[in-house]
C-alpha cells in the first residue's frame, strides 16, 4: 500500500517527525527504527514495516511524502494527516499522536 501527501515543512524535519510518530513514548503505533537516512526512515511494527520518504516537491509545492507499507493502517493515515496540516511539525512534539 503507497500512501502519498504534501507538507511545508523540509523533507529532514518530515522525517524527523515521522520517527517521534513512531517512537515516542505513547504511539499509537510502537515500531523500531530498522533504517534511517537523510530523507527516509524504515520502522518496524508488531505486523509489518513501513517506509516513509520526503523530498522536495518538483513543482515547488513543498515537500512530498511517500509512506509504503504491506498491510493497512489506521497510523498511516493519521501520520499523514499531521503531516499534511502541520508547518513545523511541533504539533507532534508536545501531543503526540492522537
Amino acid at each position: 500500500m503507497i500512501s502519498e501527501t504534501l507538507t511545508a515543512m523540509s523533507p529532514e524535519r518530515t522525517i524527523d517527525v515521522a520517527k517521534r510518530f513512531f517512537t515516542d513514548s505513547g504511539a499509537m503505533l510502537p515500531a523500531t527504527i530498522v533504517n534511517e537516512g537523510e530523507n527516509h526512515l524504515t520502522v518496524a511494527t508488531f505486523r509489518s514495516r513501513l517506509a516513509i520518504s520526503a523530498w522536495p516537491d518538483p513543482d515547488g509545492r513543498g515537500t512530498r511524502v511517500r509512506v509504503s507499507t504491506l498491510r493497512r493502517d489506521d497510523a498511516v493515515g493519521k501520520l499523514l494527516t499531521l503531516l499534511a496540516t502541520s508547518e513545523t511539525g511541533d504539533e507532534a512534539d508536545s501531543s503526540g499522536p492522537e
